[in-house]
């Protein structure tokens, strides 16, 4: 028995602006970090772009899955004792392209060495801060079990069932932002940029 099917009747959509749509499906986006926008060209493709800085579109492409068929081939060839004479020619041919290596080189190489620069002072970045979240929660388990992180496990406010190890860090990112921590440090009346002198439990010192 044929499957019988249900077409929608189809009707034209009088509040839509063609052009406007036809140019929201053709662009490929706005770039919003400035100083990756002083180095895209807008004339050229998106594939383009990436190949002149020296980036990879598809990482697939850029990195040749290897053919792990025809080294098997080969070994078995050897190993049957085939001589480079038995070969066909297909089999023959260098597997090397026969492009120059500076042909190879990207235009605009310079881009990976900005990039990696600014991925490095983007990371140390001084003017980091913990969401205000974040600081509440961890003020309050200082509060109730300063330095005790395994008594921090067990509380009913541990909602993400972090680890002893998870508030450690968390509590030494804490520590390591000095406005955030100085203002702890105020509301609990204790001296500034001073470790507070709290016992540890279940973890080696915070201060080496």
């Amino acid at each position: 028995m044929k499957i019988r099917r249900n077409h929608v009747r189809k009707r034209y959509r009088y509040n839509v602006n063609r052009k406007t749509m036809n140019k929201t499906r053709k662009s490929t986006g706005k770039i919003k970090d400035p100083e990756m926008k002083k180095m895209w060209i807008e004339g050229k493709r998106v594939g383009t772009n990436f190949s002149e800085m020296g980036l990879a579109k598809d990482p697939n492409k850029a990195v040749g899955i290897p053919n792990y068929k025809r080294e098997r081939l080969e070994a078995a060839k050897i190993v049957n004792g085939f001589v480079e004479e038995d070969l066909d020619d297909e089999d023959l041919k260098p597997r090397s392209s026969k492009t120059d290596p500076e042909d190879l080189k990207p235009k605009r190489g310079h881009i990976v060495q900005e990039l990696e620069q600014m991925a490095v002072e983007r990371r140390s970045d001084p003017e980091f801060r913990l969401p205000k979240g974040v600081v509440k929660e961890l003020s309050y388990f200082l509060n109730k079990h300063k330095f005790n992180y395994k008594a921090m496990v067990t509380d009913r406010r541990n909602h993400d069932q972090l680890t002893w190890k998870q508030f450690r860090m968390k509590i030494r990112r804490f520590m390591l932002i000095p406005e955030q921590f100085n203002e702890y440090l105020q509301q609990k009346k204790l001296p500034i940029d001073v470790k507070p002198d709290w016992p540890e439990y279940e973890s080696d010192s915070e201060w080496k």
